[in-house]
């Protein structure tokens, strides 16, 4: 046994040298303040055995020997463009492109988890539990170009990144939550190294599944928030390689995207103005515990007030109804529907926030004509040139135009290599050309400083959507109190110093879409 034993303890290892991650900001939950911390998912390590070599092949066993990257403030920065608590102590700031002094080329998009930093022992992904409660954050989003992707989403990951887990060939999951490991979508995602409590995987074979709620993906041109629930509550592994491998995900989803569904007017940048920051509050509201609907607003400051701009609602029926109107099959509403997205949002979801350009799509499904050729054909008129477009493309096939972004089929002939000026007219004249991707490739290096694609999420806040309990002994008291009489009454609503005391109406915790952040 003790061979095996040895074996365990130095698999797939946290470089004792690297010590812990600690860039943390402040995020709050039900008015108190409570620091959070992030962690690069798995998938951006640098992966290095015990001589700084690369990992860049072996068995499995070999693989799981290595060690993932720790990284400090200055690597979170440099090398990924990740800017945590950097004059605003509740601000965290993706850049899409970053390279550090030690890198060859240049880290394209990252993708974060928040850690919880003041639990007992100051460890794993932070646990959000949202039915019945409301969840808020502050965007800018004025920086996240068409065919880019800015992503606030929870996912039903082990909140301890699978630590501890012996793999099927004997090693330990010694990384778990503090390099990242354990991620999931309801995508069922195939290029992850570590998967879960497999282990470690080429990529391409085993998928990582688990429910999924995004509360917002988009960029300057479109917005969508989609429920993805699952057959399954939590986490679940797949191999491809097996004939009983199929996704028990609704991986379409119940998605709310104001312009696919009402067409022009209805872009993100005729509803807000993407010049100034804008509040996203979503609301998960049950009935006795069951989540019944999800409600979101979306709010901007104007004359020093929170001015509602625009809403959106996921609920099974306006969502069957929907699905219909667009010809897709309703998985949503076959996995469960949003009780299904409640249940697994009652076992706990990790928050993620990532920023990612799609070179398999170009994100045509999220701002452009999402190209289905047995329904409608984009390449017949893949310039969103005027609303006629939108409205021509409707009558054959309803819901194929998400956002008012030209049709461009590949990434690397496009928006990663060229500069690109959109047709629609109603485009604001600073958005209307985009420069690549890519950086700039210089005499042996790379120069990334004319690329200032990213975006920021901030004031991140929880609360309850229910009145707390009032304690008991306050109706003991002012049961007391009517016996005794008016003063005592007076006492308790007033206080003995005057001042307004627990009974005042004005102390109400109801809800009100104008309130701020």
């Amino acid at each position: 046994a003790l061979p095996i034993l040895c074996r365990i303890a130095t698999a797939q290892r946290v470089d004792p040298k690297s010590g812990a991650e600690s860039v943390t900001f402040d995020a709050k939950v039900d008015g108190k303040t409570r620091r959070m911390g992030v962690s690069l998912d798995a998938n951006y390590r640098w992966l290095y055995d015990d001589a700084q070599k690369d990992c860049n092949s072996g068995d499995k066993a070999s693989m799981e020997a290595c060690y993932l990257q720790g990284l400090d403030r200055e690597a979170y920065e440099e090398t990924y463009g990740i800017y945590v608590a950097r004059g605003d102590p509740s601000e965290v700031r993706l850049q899409y492109a970053a390279i550090g002094k030690y890198n060859a080329k240049p880290n394209y998009g990252s993708r974060i988890f928040l850690t919880d930093m003041d639990s007992d022992d100051g460890s794993g992904y932070y646990n959000f539990k949202l039915v019945g409660s409301e969840i808020s954050f502050t965007m800018d989003l004025q920086d996240v170009p068409a065919g880019m992707n800015a992503a606030v989403y929870l996912i039903s990951m082990d909140p301890l990144g699978n630590l501890g887990a012996t793999y099927p060939h004997g090693q330990a999951n010694e990384a778990g939550w503090k390099r990242g490991v354990g991620y999931c979508d309801a995508q069922c995602p195939k290029d992850l190294h570590f998967v879960q409590d497999q282990g470690y995987y080429e990529q391409g074979r085993v998928m990582s599944c688990c429910p999924e709620m995004d509360l917002f993906e988009g960029n300057r041109f479109a917005a969508a928030m989609t429920a993805h629930p699952c057959s399954t509550l939590s986490q679940s592994t797949c191999d491809t390689n097996t004939t009983e491998c199929t996704n028990p995900c609704d991986t379409d989803g119940a998605d709310v995207n104001l312009f696919r569904r009402y067409g022009p007017q209805k872009a993100i940048f005729e509803l807000v103005d993407l010049k100034k920051p804008v509040t996203v509050r979503t609301r998960f509201i049950d009935d006795s515990g069951t989540l019944t609907r999800i409600e979101q607003v979306y709010e901007q400051e104007e004359g020093g007030q929170m001015v509602q701009k625009f809403n959106m609602t996921i609920d099974d029926q306006p969502i069957a109804e929907q699905k219909k109107l667009f010809d897709e099959p309703n998985v949503f509403a076959d996995v469960g529907g949003v009780a299904k997205m409640g249940d697994a949002m009652d076992r706990g979801m990790v928050l993620s926030l990532a920023i990612w350009a799609d070179p398999d799509s170009n994100m045509n499904w999220l701002d452009s004509c999402m190209q289905n050729i047995s329904k409608f054909d984009c390449s017949l008129h893949p310039t969103f040139d005027s609303t006629d477009v939108f409205w021509e493309a409707w009558r054959e096939q309803p819901g194929a135009w998400r956002g008012p972004v030209d049709v461009y089929p590949h990434l690397n002939t496009s928006f990663e290599s060229q500069t690109i000026t959109l047709s629609y007219p109603y485009v604001p004249m600073w958005m209307k050309t985009q420069t690549p991707f890519q950086c700039a490739k210089t005499v042996g290096s790379f120069d990334c400083s004319a690329v200032k694609y990213g975006f920021s999420v901030k004031d991140i806040q929880i609360r309850s959507l229910h009145p707390s309990s009032f304690p008991w002994f306050w109706m003991v008291a002012v049961a007391v109190a009517l016996l005794v009489g008016g003063g005592a009454i007076y006492m308790m609503t007033r206080g003995a110093d005057g001042h307004k005391g627990l009974l005042s109406g004005s102390d109400s915790e109801g809800y009100s879409s104008s309130s701020s952040a």
